[in-house]
Parts: C-alpha cells; sequence; structure tokens
C-alpha cells in the first residue's frame, strides 16, 4: 500500500525522468563533485586493476549538539506527558491519593531511616523528601517528582532505542519519530495510570529510570561504565525496594546477554550487582536489624485480578491487572481495552520484527517473560498457595504477593516494539525494495511517516483516562490549618510518648480531599511516634498490620473498653481523631467530647470538624 501511495504522489507532481536518467537508488552527489561529462569531453580510463582502491570514508561523528537535540525532543515530550496527565494536580497545594503523601515541611527523623520498626518501605525515599523540602517548599518538590516521572520515562526509552539502533549511514539512522513513540507508549500505559492513581511515586520513579540502566548496562562498544551506572541507578535507589526490585529483575538479563564473550558477560555482570547491591542497603539493612512480619493473606489479597475482557493474564500483558479495582483509570477496561489491545500487538510484532532481529537490547525480552511470570504467580491458585507457604516461611518472599509491578519489563520491551516497528517501516520506506516491507522502487517517507504518528498517537487515544488528573481524580488541596496547629502542639510538648491514630483503619477518605482514598498523613505529618492500624482490608481478606504497636494495641482499641488508662500505661501521650462521625459533634462540652471518644480524664486539646485531638494524663 505504501508504495502506491508515493507512486500516485510522483505521478502528479514529478515529470518523468528521460531514459538516460542515473539511477535513483544511488545517493545524490555533493556540491563538490564535478558535472557528469559531455559526449565532446573525453571519457576517463575505468581503473586498472593495478590501482589501489579508495579507502571506504570513515562515518562522520556525531556532535554533541545533535546528541542533546536527541534527547531533548524526547524530554519535552514527556513534559508535556505530564503536563497532560497531571493537569489539575499542578495547582497550589498536595495531591493526596492512596499512598501519595506529602505533607508541608516534613519532620526528619529516625523513621525517615527505617530503624523505627515495620517493613522499610519508604526508605530512603522519605529520607529524601525531608531533606529537599529544606530547600524548596514540599508542595513544590512533589509535583518536581511526578513531572519528572514522565520526563525520564519518554526520554529514557527513547534513549534506549537510539542506543541500540544500529546506524550504519545517515540514511539509516534513528528516525526521531521512532524514539518518540517508544517514549510516549512507556510513559503512557495502563501500568503508569494505575499506580500513579495508587500514589506509588516511588516504584515509578525507579520505573522511569529503568531504561537508563538498561541503557548503561548495554554500554557502548560492549563496554559498561560502573559510574554512568551509578547515577543512572539513582532514581531506582531513591525509591526503595520496590523499585530497585523491578531495576534489578531487568537489569540482570540484560548483562548476560549484551556482552561478546562469557568474561565480558560474567564482567558486566559483577559490575551490575555490585551497584544494585550498594543502592539496595539503604532499605536491606533495617529489613535485617527489625524483624518483618508480613501475613501470608496477603498472596491471595494483592494478586493480580482482570481489570480487562481477557482475564488476569491478558490484563497483564496490556499492563494492568492491579490489585486495587479502584485505581483503573477512568474509560479503561471492557470494550474500551480493545484499542490497547491492538496498540500491544503492534508493539510485540515490532518488537519480535525488528527490535530482537537488530539487537536494540538483548535480555529485555528474557527480563520480560520473567517479569510475567513473576506476575502471574497470583493468577492460579496452586501457585498463591506456594507462594502464601512461601511467605510463612520466609516474610522476604512477601515482596512477590504485589506481582503486577514486575510487568514493568514488559512495558520496556513494548515501547522498545513500537518504537523499532516505527523505525523498520520509515528506514524500508527510504530505501525502497531492501526490505519486504516496500515493493516499490520509490520512497514513500510520506505514508509511513503519517503511519508513524499514528503509532505515536496511539497511547493517548486507547488509554484518555490518564489525561487531566486521571480524570480528575488527582487534584491539589490545601492541610486543614487545625492540622498544621495540632502538630505545633504536639511537636511542641516537650514530655515523651507517642500519637495513637483514630479511627482504627489505614486509609481515611476526607471531605477536603474530594473524598478521595489517601494513606493517613499523620504518621509523616508529626515527628512523634504514631501508632496506626496498617492492617489492609481487600476485598473479603483481612491482610494483618505489619507494626508490632498496631498488633499489640489492636484488640484493644477495638474492644469497646475506656482507653485512657491503658493507652498512658503503653506510652501514648496523644490521641487524633481525624475522621468520622464523632467529628461531627466537635461543638460538644470537652468532658463529654472525651467520653464520646473513650477518653475518660483526657483534655480536649483541639476541637474542630476536621479534627480532635486529646492529651491523654501523665
Amino acid at each position: 500500500m505504501l508504495h502506491k501511495l508515493a507512486q500516485g504522489a510522483r505521478q502528479r507532481n514529478t515529470p518523468t525522468a528521460p531514459r538516460h536518467a542515473p539511477d535513483t537508488s544511488e545517493p545524490p552527489q555533493s556540491s563538490a563533485q564535478a558535472e557528469p561529462p559531455t559526449s565532446s569531453a573525453p571519457a576517463q580510463p575505468p581503473p586498472t586493476s593495478s590501482a589501489p582502491a579508495a579507502p571506504a570514508e570513515p562515518p562522520k561523528p556525531v556532535h554533541a549538539s545533535a546528541i542533546s537535540r536527541r534527547h531533548l525532543w524526547p524530554a519535552a515530550a514527556g513534559l508535556g506527558l505530564g503536563l497532560l496527565a497531571l493537569g489539575p494536580a499542578l495547582g497550589r497545594g498536595f495531591v493526596l491519593s492512596y499512598d501519595l503523601v506529602f505533607v508541608p515541611a516534613p519532620p526528619v527523623g529516625l523513621a525517615d531511616l527505617g530503624f523505627s520498626g515495620g517493613p522499610p518501605r519508604a526508605v530512603p525515599s522519605d529520607l529524601i523528601i525531608g531533606l529537599a523540602a529544606r530547600i524548596i517548599p514540599a508542595e513544590f518538590v512533589e509535583k518536581l517528582i511526578l513531572i519528572a516521572i514522565f520526563v525520564l520515562a519518554c526520554s529514557g526509552a527513547a534513549a534506549l532505542l537510539a542506543a541500540g539502533w544500529p546506524e550504519h549511514s545517515a540514511r539509516r539512522r534513528l528516525p526521531q519519530i521512532a524514539g518518540l513513540t517508544a517514549g510516549v507508549c512507556y510513559a503512557w500505559n495502563p501500568f503508569v495510570a494505575e499506580r500513579l492513581i495508587m500514589g506509588q511515586w516511588a516504584m515509578l520513579l525507579g520505573y522511569a529510570g529503568l531504561p537508563w540502566v538498561l541503557r548503561e548496562i548495554r554500554g557502548r562498544d560492549g563496554l559498561i561504565s560502573p559510574w554512568r551506572l551509578v547515577v543512572a541507578i539513582l532514581p531506582a535507589a531513591i525509591g526503595g525496594f520496590a523499585a530497585m526490585s523491578i531495576t534489578a529483575l531487568a537489569a540482570v538479563p540484560v548483562a548476560l546477554c549484551g556482552g561478546r564473550s562469557g568474561g565480558e558477560r560474567i564482567r558486566r555482570l559483577v559490575i551490575t550487582l555490585t551497584v544494585v547491591a550498594v543502592a539496595s542497603l539503604p532499605w536491606v539493612i533495617p529489613s535485617l536489624v527489625n524483624p518483618v512480619h508480613a501475613d501470608p493473606a496477603g498472596a491471595a489479597a494483592f494478586a493480580a485480578r482482570a481489570d480487562t475482557p481477557f482475564g488476569a493474564l491478558g490484563s497483564l500483558l496490556l499492563l494492568g491487572g492491579i490489585w486495587n479495582a479502584q485505581a483503573v483509570p477512568a474509560g479503561y477496561g471492557g470494550i474500551a481495552a480493545v484499542f490497547w489491545l491492538a496498540v500491544v500487538v503492534l508493539a510485540g510484532a515490532g518488537y519480535a520484527i525488528a527490535a530482537r532481529r537488530r539487537r536494540v537490547c538483548p535480555g529485555v525480552g528474557v527480563a520480560a517473560v520473567a517479569g510475567l511470570c513473576i506476575a502471574a504467580v497470583g493468577v492460579t491458585g496452586p501457585t498463591v498457595a506456594a507462594l502464601r507457604a512461601a511467605i510463612a516461611f520466609w516474610p522476604g518472599f512477601a515482596l512477590l504477593r504485589d506481582g503486577q509491578q514486575f510487568v514493568a519489563p514488559v512495558a520496556v520491551a513494548l515501547s522498545l516494539g513500537l518504537g523499532a516497528g516505527v523505525a523498520a517501516l520509515v528506514a524500508a520506506a527510504r530505501d525502497p525494495g531492501s526490505t519486504r516491507l516496500i515493493r516499490g522502487t520509490q520512497p514513500a517517507v510520506g505514508p509511513a511517516a503519517l503511519l508513524g504518528a499514528l503509532a505515536l498517537a496511539a497511547p493517548l487515544v486507547a488509554l484518555p483516562g490518564l489525561a487531566w488528573g486521571a480524570a480528575g481524580r488527582l487534584q491539589a488541596v490545601q492541610y486543614p490549618a487545625d492540622w498544621v496547629r495540632a502538630r505545633q502542639v504536639i511537636d511542641g510538648d516537650q514530655h515523651a510518648g507517642s500519637v495513637l491514630l483514630l479511627p482504627w483503619a489505614e486509609y481515611r477518605r476526607y471531605p477536603w480531599n474530594h473524598g478521595e482514598a489517601v494513606f493517613d498523613p499523620w504518621p509523616r505529618f508529626a515527628s512523634r511516634p504514631m501508632i496506626w492500624n496498617d492492617a489492609l482490608r481487600v476485598g473479603r481478606t483481612t491482610v494483618a498490620p505489619e507494626s508490632e504497636r498496631a498488633r499489640q494495641l489492636g484488640s484493644l482499641v477495638t474492644s469497646g473498653e475506656p482507653l485512657t488508662r491503658p493507652l498512658a500505661a503503653a506510652g501514648v501521650r496523644y490521641v487524633i481523631i481525624d475522621a468520622g462521625p464523632l467529628l461531627r459533634r466537635y461543638r460538644e462540652p470537652p468532658g463529654r467530647l472525651a467520653d464520646l471518644a473513650r477518653l475518660p480524664g483526657a483534655r480536649v486539646v483541639l476541637a474542630s470538624p476536621d479534627l480532635l485531638v486529646f492529651r491523654l494524663p501523665r
């Protein structure tokens, strides 16, 4: 079809070439060459066999300006995608959605290092945020990180494709539209949408930096620079254990498959494992120091689920399948998922036909298959039972229970496939007859560029629910002024003691946050140790709390008995109630309000429609 379109365009716009015209498949001569001899000029004799052949012209070096422009356009596209995806989230205030919890002037303490107990999920990300918020306001730190996710993801996928694309000549250089297509596919897909709604920015930061890590592991001329790899892995190191897990899953196969010899592969693997191990120390050390408790019931609660008509495994192939049904973007699933299925099919074909044959990133296909297998552990009953038994044997296996996060390498492979397919199509259009994609003899760059533009826009068209703050779900809000006043009172108290958070649940739906679910911000809001119920109910399954203090006080809080004396004996100084029907009775007399909260004798420090704060007697 492409060659017919090109021939029709040339017949309308180009005069018929004379019979003695030179072959158009040859490259045009430069202006420095002489005109071809006429019939009156003596013909030059052909070179004899004794004459030495002219040396081949070496390839022209790529200037730094050209390299910077090559990365600039995908970065600009990523910035545009970030602005489109976040929309109202970029207003004044903070975006609060599930695990996405940023607070004004966050305190920095021992808990940020992971030594206060419980799994070190937010290590070292909370520490980095706390330090950055001392330089610029925390709300701007949050927005910069969210924008950086899209910029890094889009530019990284384009850079990985450009680094692996074979460039034998200027005519076969990677087209800019191919890199942009790969970047858009990697930055705009159901995986990014669902994890963004879940607020898992730390893992998305590692996901965004993953192509840059693979680009450095792939190396230049078979060489790998440890220092460049250290810089590339910084986003994943900041993200913590989940970000480093998906990074290691993709990095090891690429390191093993990229070398020319066994010794080179071993060297690349040793360097990669060393850098990954060092970058993981901030969360590995607290995990070894503090005992970690993980409920085996989480194997079924966090298993991948079907959010498309193609079942759980099909949803994973489409980069969806998250365990939380409320994190699915608007409009995705059902018949609308068929459009994204078409994108995935085209991307898979592009990977098999163009990217894999040209060895754009050897090993990423192996990583994609391995990630899909891990993600599918929760799909069948026997594998769920095996994972449950593994978690009971060693809590470290709980890392595998949220298996959908391990489809990140699949996203890398699909983005490379879609971009490589566009690049192969454009290359075939420039050089007709070189492949079976175009059978004619006339270039068809215009129609090929049109198809490339359609591939570029396909992810945006197939997943509109990510746009404008995930269809309005992500909006910036301001914390109530009473929260700031309560923090000043609590942190200004010279007496020691922890804070208990009520109601006894992990997530809140505040009216001032438009009713969107969010993890209770108080553990990050105040500097005192916090006690809250980190148990999670998913459907009919309740995953037991992982915090030791929550397990100790859980039965007491839910008993219905007065809490003042036993809480004071447990070292609790303050009780905060930031949700529930009791807030509507904040105008009650202080004594009556304390009795309603099952805290007889406690002093009401602050009472407002947004917050109740009680101080327990010593």
